[in-house]
């Protein structure tokens, strides 16, 4: 739902202590806690503009002083409409923040806290629930066993949507309050009334709402979200976000599937707290790879000499393509981590690509002729050169026609030929490594080509949906 808009404004909390994540060390209100390269409210905010939302009211209380100026600078940088309220009475609970934001409002908005880590289809998931009728909407999960820590949980008993308790330590629960809102003007006298009791909280105003049968459940299980309280949660929480980027991109081939991330996702834990651009990871693996094509020329060159130096050097060469393949995929996972995707980036990366495929080849084949003299080997590695980039330029060309992207399952048993890019590097890598780099210029010039003529009838029926 990315790119679709609520047209609904979103309020997020962010006036509370925060002590048990602080843990005593008191450096940074809670709001701030940087997780994988951004703060809490920021990441929060972001993950609201992918979901279509532009504007915002930040409710602030506990060390505002230190909130504002970076509300402020997060305004300026994303140009959003960020309006900052400041709850005097943020001691007396959550939900004497969001009576003070009463005045600021009208009509619907959603209602979120700045320590929930999530994805943007649930605010989706609870606009496309709402019919317009005078009721508030609360998503909820029913897949209780599954929480991080489901005894610190809020939890709804239910009788079908309608929610008919809440709290914390409920017995013979139905789902798990997720903190994720659809409100109206009518949560605030409820809040008001709950506060006269003695209970400022939220889920009091709630339980005000549940009486008169104000509130309902929108299922959202399956859905990513993490609630951080706690330096455990958050490090489950940098887990949660780091485990979701295996499945993040729809196209990934085998090897970067079931290798490469493996290892890009841990280096990406460790870059992603820094101020580096996904644009920059992209110059690394571009420069790995022209290492790794130098390094075949250098087999070339050294053809003459003992057969140990040119294996090492071949050895080397493909090491450095299959380094050069795992940093290929840390740059969209930075992007995606940090809300860094651009058209830009992506167009960098195709045409960084290119290089290192080119060169890569034409450095195979040198060694291999140099050391074979066979001029077969070159006429199979111009095939190479001609194929390696088809599959990408069909990807480009097949959403400008058709304006949607060209997935897996489109190629039908096509699909089952390994001639994704991750692929044909890992042939690099092993053709590299095994000294065998003339069986794997032939797999370069045989696999890509063969599928670039097989498609031609799978992107007809493609195009036809």
């Amino acid at each position: 739902m990315t790119g679709e808009s609520t047209k609904l404004p979103a309020v997020i909390l962010a006036a509370g202590e925060g002590l048990r994540l602080q843990n005593g060390a008191n450096d940074k209100p809670k709001p701030l806690a940087s997780l994988l390269g951004l703060n809490l409210l920021e990441r929060s905010i972001l993950t609201c503009c992918q979901a279509g939302i532009d504007e915002f009211i930040v409710v602030v209380g506990y060390r505002k002083d230190e909130l504002i100026p970076q509300i402020d600078e997060l305004r300026e940088k994303c140009g959003l409409s960020i309006k900052v309220v400041e709850n005097p009475n943020w001691q007396a609970g959550n939900g004497t923040s969001v009576a003070a934001c009463a005045p600021h409002l009208s009509g619907p908005f959603l209602l979120l806290m700045c320590d929930h880590l999530f994805e943007p289809e649930i605010l989706h998931d609870l606009v496309a629930a709402d019919d317009g009728s005078d009721v508030c909407l609360l998503g909820v999960d029913r897949r209780i066993g599954d929480l991080f820590d489901p005894g610190d949980a809020t939890m709804v008993r239910l009788e079908g949507a309608a929610i008919t308790a809440i709290g914390k330590g409920l017995d013979n629960p139905d789902a798990a309050d997720t903190g994720f809102f659809l409100c109206r003007p009518l949560l605030f006298p409820a809040l008001e009334k709950s506060r006269r009791t003695g209970d400022g909280s939220l889920s009091g105003g709630i339980r005000q709402l549940s009486g008169n049968g104000e509130i309902q459940a929108v299922d959202v299980s399956g859905r990513f979200w993490h609630d951080i309280d706690t330096l455990k949660a958050f490090e489950a929480g940098v887990d949660g976000l780091l485990e979701r980027l295996k499945t993040a991109k729809r196209i990934d081939g085998p090897i970067s599937r079931h290798i490469n991330r493996f290892f890009s996702i841990k280096i990406t834990r460790r870059l992603a707290r820094y101020a580096i651009s996904p644009n920059q990871i992209s110059v690394v693996s571009t420069l790995f790879g022209l290492l790794g094509a130098g390094c075949f020329f250098g087999a070339g060159v050294i053809a003459s000499w003992h057969s140990l130096w040119i294996w090492g050097l071949m050895g080397l060469a493909g090491l450095l393509i299959q380094i050069s393949s795992i940093f290929d995929g840390v740059d969209g996972e930075i992007a995606r981590l940090k809300y860094q995707t651009s058209p830009y980036g992506a167009y960098l990366d195709y045409m960084l690509d290119r290089y290192v495929d080119g060169l890569t080849v034409m450095g195979m084949v040198y060694a291999s002729y140099m050391l074979s003299g066979s001029f077969i080997i070159v006429l199979v590695g111009f095939m190479a050169v001609f194929g390696l980039p088809l599959s990408s330029i069909h990807r480009a060309k097949f959403l400008a026609e058709a304006k949607r992207n060209y997935l897996n399952e489109d190629d039908g048993l096509l699909r089952y030929l390994p001639y994704s890019r991750d692929v044909r590097l890992f042939a690099v890598f092993l053709g590299g490594i095994l000294n065998k780099v003339d069986l794997a210029i032939y797999f370069l010039a045989l696999v890509p080509n063969l599928v670039a003529l097989l498609r031609l009838h799978a992107v007809k029926k493609a195009m036809a949906k």
